[in-house]
């Protein structure tokens, strides 16, 4: 996953434990963007800007992929913010010490770090977990549960009279959208603390000879080594009388305590914080409660990783006249007072990110470096949803594809290699699932069936000038073919239309549409119609779920009746018809809908014995040792055999048997007569593939395996025995998904059987 940055740092590499290799790309900064290889001696990166991100890759030997990431609190060490950020690669240990970066940046005076863990709160929780000097009530459902305690109802009635609901309504309104936090301080004798600010004391540069330049000075002036901190003073001489008793906050505390008991967090990983500094209104600079009416300036946002940790850097920007201050700070004296910043926390709906979801209370009075451990409310915190970061082609099913989008449409083996997410759709379109979240396994299998393309048409963080995708098309060739446009018709249903009898969906497309294809005039070819975008942007009713899906591909009308690597090109054109920059991908798919080439052939003894209908066979003394031949044949020879097993029983006993034929599996066996698999097609090993029998025996027909009773068992039949069932079964299965089902298509079953008696 990716590091979320803010400001300037310089990225060093720590360590490398690993022995695939590494490396990190940074992206979205001003300087400094590229990539990077992680090896002894990297120099180290400078990195310049207001937001960017960092990626760790790792190449397990079959191509660079996105590996975990993880960071570590931060420290002031030095007049330096330092913190590092570990990874751990595709191989088997989870230790993340593969590569290890370390960010440093010089602290400025003007500077705040702010660190810690987010988790989500639900259950039983009616207040805020994770704040322990306040009894904080997040949401209008929690506040109406509060409301029914009578020590609770009676403190809130004395801080927040006016959001008191009428003692009774029959039909109560919807909850309102936006719910300002109740904060009742349980610790001071103000509601709202009192605002804090730092002196800091200049030190004593250096002159004469040695002296550094104008530019030199000015660049470094501002660093947090060149003060020191004289003084913490509050920004007012306000003196208060507490609204609540102490009695109030001994009963609120125990109400509190008993709660939190029942509580249940979880962490919240992949989260966008968004950061505000909040101005305190007249009431609160009172002292009074807090009220959310003061004014708020953004700060900026982070991204949580894959533990529910963050960092997030800023400057503080709202400065206040604050006379009383410099009561406290001397005439002459080469100060600078830096007033403590109010802080909080939104979380805004990821498919419309200019409505809040949810707001914090203010963290008080934060200084340089903090911890703050945020809980949210799962009720209105949910996952980041489609889409603002996600490939065209984001997923097959239930497979997600990583790597780079190939957004210039290339047929280049680098840029159809899809290596990300812990799956690897290779260059040749055959697909390696490893991640957990597809609910199966699998290397090195090919595509077939009906094959769900999902992907991000529409950015929900897109900026106002940005185009929208309003049509796409998708085309395909074979190798050396010319492209072809897909004219499946596509459905998705709307919500209003959902208890319309016998209703499957509206038409999608395609549509004849005039685009520029390719960047010449205007012709009509088959188009389908951007719902993410009539979601988004137009409100239009489609059904949200599967709303990322844009097409279900029938594999079988693209690959000509034969196996092979299919390539697809999918793009995105305005209203006006021409192709959004960046709104191409292009991937390659091996499909493959044959069935194993698979089964028992004729069964049959090596002499002719007397036999009745219905497979009996009775066999004389001088017979009970005859041989017998069972071909088989389990292959495909596109090499997506993923095993066979050939095997032979008798009731009422076992028998074990001498192999004679083919050479390669002579031998005394009992039960399996052949089996085959190839553990070393493997992704890792680029997948070389496996045709089974054709691989095995060198052969596409039928293998005949000839075999005859052990010396030990004395023929086909004991002495004591009269009649005897033999029974001949071949089991195979070969690798092909369509990104749903477990990878392993079978199992492909075939069956022989027959009967023997004393004659």
């Amino acid at each position: 996953m990716l590091i979320s940055m803010q400001g300037n740092w310089t990225i060093r590499v720590k360590s490398k434990e690993a022995s695939f290799p590494q490396r990190f790309v940074v992206a979205g900064a001003a300087t400094g963007n590229g990539t990077y290889d992680a090896k002894a001696g990297t120099a180290d990166v400078s990195v310049t800007g207001t937001q960017w991100s960092i990626a760790i890759l790792n190449d397990p030997g079959t191509g660079f992929r996105l590996s975990d990431t993880r960071i570590k609190f931060p420290t002031l060490s030095g007049g330096n913010f330092v913190f590092d950020i570990e990874s751990n690669d595709a191989g088997s240990d989870k230790d993340f010490n593969d590569l290890v970066l370390t960010c440093s940046s010089p602290a400025s005076v003007f500077d705040y770090l702010i660190y810690g863990n987010v988790t989500l709160y639900s259950n039983g929780c009616v207040f805020n977990p994770c704040i322990r000097r306040y009894l904080v009530i997040d949401t209008y459902a929690k506040f109406l549960q509060a409301l029914k305690m009578d020590k609770i109802r009676e403190v809130i009635t004395k801080l927040y009279p006016e959001r008191i609901p009428p003692i009774h309504i029959p039909n109560p309104p919807d909850p309102p959208p936006f719910f300002t936090p109740i904060m009742i301080n349980l610790v001071d004798e103000v509601q709202t603390p009192i605002q804090i600010a730092d002196v800091f004391q200049r030190k004593e540069t250096q002159t004469g000879k040695g002296a550094k330049s104008n530019a030199e000075s000015t660049a470094a002036g501002d660093a947090l080594a060149n003060f020191t901190l004289a003084n913490s003073v509050t920004a007012s001489n306000l003196s208060t009388e507490s609204t609540l008793s102490r009695i109030d906050k001994i009963g609120i505390g125990n109400i509190v305590d008993g709660i939190r008991l029942a509580c249940v967090t979880e962490p919240a990983p992949n989260l966008t914080l968004n950061f505000l500094e909040y101005d305190r209104s007249v009431s609160e600079l009172a002292g009074g409660p807090y009220t959310g009416t003061g004014d708020k300036l953004e700060l900026g946002n982070a991204i949580t990783d894959m533990n529910g940790n963050y960092i997030f850097r800023f400057t503080q920007t709202i400065a206040e006249a604050l006379n009383e201050i410099f009561n406290d700070v001397a005439s002459g004296e080469n100060v600078l007072v830096q007033v403590r910043p109010d802080i909080i926390v939104k979380v805004t709906d990821s498919l419309h990110p200019t409505v809040t979801l949810f707001e914090s209370t203010p963290y008080f009075n934060v200084p340089q470096i903090k911890q703050i451990n945020f809980c949210l409310p799962a009720e209105k915190v949910r996952p980041t949803s489609l889409c603002f970061n996600g490939n065209l082609i984001g997923s097959l099913g239930n497979v997600f594809i990583g790597g780079a989008q190939n957004t210039t449409g290339s047929l280049s083996a680098a840029a159809l290699d899809r290596n990300g997410y812990n799956n690897h759709l290779s260059a040749s379109g055959k697909i390696t699932v490893h991640n957990s979240q597809a609910g199966f396994g699998v290397d090195c299998a090919c595509w077939g069936g009906l094959i769900d393309v999902k992907g991000c048409m529409y950015n929900l963080q897109r900026k106002p000038n940005d185009p929208v995708i309003r049509r796409y098309t998708i085309r395909y060739k074979k190798s050396g073919g010319t492209w072809q446009f897909v004219n499946q018709a596509y459905l998705h249903p709307k919500f209003s239309k959902r208890f319309l009898p016998l209703y499957n969906g509206d038409l999608v497309g395609p549509f004849s549409t005039p685009l520029h294809v390719d960047g010449g005039p205007l012709q009509s070819v088959p188009a389908y119609i951007n719902i993410q975008a009539e979601v988004f942007f137009d409100g239009v009713d489609w059904e949200f779920s599967n709303l990322d899906r844009y097409m279900q591909l029938a594999s079988s009308l693209y690959d000509g009746g034969t196996p092979g690597t299919v390539y697809f090109l999918v793009e995105g054109y305005d209203g006006s018809g021409n192709l959004v920059p960046a709104a191409k991908d292009l991937i390659a798919l091996y499909i493959h809908n044959r069935p194993l080439d698979f089964g028992i052939g004729d069964v049959h003894f090596t002499a002719t014995l007397e036999s009745v209908p219905c497979g009996l066979y009775r066999m004389k003394d001088t017979e009970l040792n005859t041989p017998l031949v069972v071909p088989f044949k389990s292959n495909d020879p596109y090499g997506f055999v993923d095993h066979y097993t050939l095997t032979l029983g008798k009731c009422p006993q076992q028998i074990t048997v001498d192999l004679t034929a083919p050479p390669s599996i002579v031998g005394t066996v009992t039960g399996t007569l052949a089996s085959g698999s190839n553990g070393g097609n493997t992704d890792g090993n680029n997948c070389p593939g496996y045709t089974g029998t054709i691989a095995d025996f060198g052969t596409s027909g039928f293998v005949n395996v000839t075999l005859q009773p052990s010396a030990s068992e004395g023929g086909w039949l004991k002495m004591t025995e009269q009649f005897a069932v033999i029974s001949i079964g071949l089991e195979g299965a070969m690798r092909r998904t369509n990104g749903y089902n477990t990878g392993i298509e079978g199992p492909y079953l075939s069956s022989a059987q027959f009967y023997l008696e004393h004659k």
